[in-house]
């Protein structure tokens, strides 16, 4: 076990960058800059749509950082293994946000859950470009989006305040999802 966290860098890269994420999310999660969009001059986008990047790499990466001929042939159940991290990342975003009584971190949170569902889901096909699709879901929501923040359409999922159910129950959804391709996926070499 203390060799696939090492081999996983669960105790380097993923906390540094899931501790990362929740203090800038703390200090400034709740400001809005103002972007360019295709239906209006301007967009206000709030910093909660980009705050989960540096954790969802962190994912990637750790997902990504494998010892493949060992993993093949392994007794214990990797894949079983690699659920769990993510499924602590999550949980360890969502603690961090709870110690700083934060309705954004929670948010954040959300969208953690939502984004590595849909890079978990994407990653038999796109391998180590499958990172890239939570970015291209973040420009999608962006560039795309009809009504700005505070009131965004329902679709975007990350703009949403903490409250909304209809995103909690997407990002519920897209990360089981998602676990269940991580779960099933085949182990190929690399």
């Amino acid at each position: 076990m203390r060799w696939w966290l090492k081999t996983r860098r669960a105790f380097t890269v993923l906390t540094a960058l899931t501790v990362v994420s929740m203090v800038l999310t703390v200090w400034i999660g709740g400001e809005y800059v103002l972007l360019p969009s295709f239906f209006s001059n301007s967009q206000q986008a709030v910093l909660t749509v980009f705050l989960p990047v540096p954790v969802i790499a962190a994912i990637s990466l750790s997902l990504e950082a494998r010892l493949a001929a060992f993993e093949t042939t392994a007794v214990r159940f990797v894949r079983g293994r690699d659920v769990l991290l993510v499924l602590a990342v999550i949980a360890g975003c969502l603690s961090l946000a709870g110690a700083f009584w934060s309705a954004t971190g929670v948010a954040v949170t959300r969208n953690v859950a939502f984004l590595a569902g849909l890079m978990l889901m994407a990653r038999p096909k796109a391998r180590h470009a499958a990172v890239m699709i939570p970015i291209t879901w973040i420009a999608l929501v962006v560039f795309f989006s009809h009504r700005p923040y505070p009131d965004p359409d329902p679709w975007t999922v990350l703009p949403e305040p903490a409250s909304a159910i209809h995103a909690a129950a997407a990002a519920l959804v897209v990360l089981a999802a998602g676990l269940t391709v991580l779960l099933r996926a085949r182990q190929e070499l690399s």
